[in-house]
């Protein structure tokens, strides 16, 4: 019998962030079933009998431990550079724990390689079909979409782009298919670092390359970044994000080439053949 997967969301009370994993989830749960296993999503939810992945351990105490079944693997989702003392610690506690470790980001594995943890695992980021389900024929009347945390860093470019005249819209805390609505009706999505830290965020970038987006992307010469995906976006430096922004919003037919470009630039890389040579270790 092939080995179940169990995806555990970490869902702390009243945190709605944890829906931000929702794509990873589904991503490694729709190519795990791809590569003949039974597969399933849970919140805080472990199973016994299959293999556990946790998505979200920064946001477990490492004493919870001793509730994990054996063989379970934490998939990391946190950029390890730029992450909160309090979060690294938990983090770091998790990772030193024994069990096995996928993270979608060479430069993290850098990081949680110089801990002494052997255990761990790279999971690049792929295509998966069932991803693709943004309605890109609605009109656009939204020139502009960023969505995620606001910090000064983030805030001195929308004040920018706004002060060009472009209908700007900002979601915070706002996921699934709400927040799927709102990238349907905007013509370009904006993706810039939070920290100083230059982590390529292509957890989230991939998603909107899936669903044939105009993304222009903060991309500096520090920038970890796979090739793959630079193809994707539109690449910038931090300080040439507005005029990026402006170009694209104002010809159509380059954001519609763009458009074209980002899902190419996935299409080719089916997340099947990431996920499953990691699935022969933990079955």
């Amino acid at each position: 019998m092939n080995t179940p997967y169990n995806i555990c969301i970490v869902q702390p009370p009243g945190y709605i962030h944890s829906l931000a994993f929702a794509e990873l989830a589904e991503l490694l749960m729709y190519s795990i079933r791809e590569a003949g296993h039974p597969a399933q999503i849970q919140t805080n939810q472990f199973v016994q009998g299959g293999v556990n992945v946790i998505v979200g351990a920064h946001l477990l105490d490492v004493s919870a431990l001793r509730a994990v079944p054996e063989g379970t693997v934490i998939l990391n989702t946190e950029q390890l550079t730029g992450v909160g003392e309090n979060w690294r610690e938990k983090l770091t506690g998790w990772f030193q724990s024994g069990l096995e470790v996928w993270d979608y980001s060479p430069a993290n594995i850098e990081v949680i390689k110089a801990l002494g943890v052997e255990n761990v695992r790279y999971l690049p980021i792929g295509y998966q079909k069932e991803l693709q389900r943004i309605d890109i024929t609605v009109e656009q009347d939204i020139d502009v979409l960023f969505y995620g945390s606001v910090n000064e860093r983030r805030r001195e470019i929308f004040n920018a782009i706004e002060a060009k005249g472009l209908n700007l819209k900002v979601l915070m805390g706002v996921y699934g298919k709400d927040r799927d609505q709102w990238i349907a009706r905007s013509k370009v999505v904006l993706n810039h670092h939070y920290y100083e830290s230059q982590i390529f965020e292509i957890v989230r970038v991939s998603y909107l390359l899936t669903n044939a987006k105009a993304v222009v992307a903060e991309v500096n010469p520090e920038t970890v970044i796979d090739d793959r995906f630079r193809k994707g976006v539109v690449d910038v430096p931090y300080a040439g994000l507005v005029d990026a922004v402006c170009d694209l919003v104002e010809d159509t037919t380059k954001r519609k080439a763009q458009q074209r470009r980002a899902l190419n630039s996935i299409i080719k890389y089916p997340q099947v053949d990431f996920t499953r040579p990691l699935l022969e270790y933990t079955h």
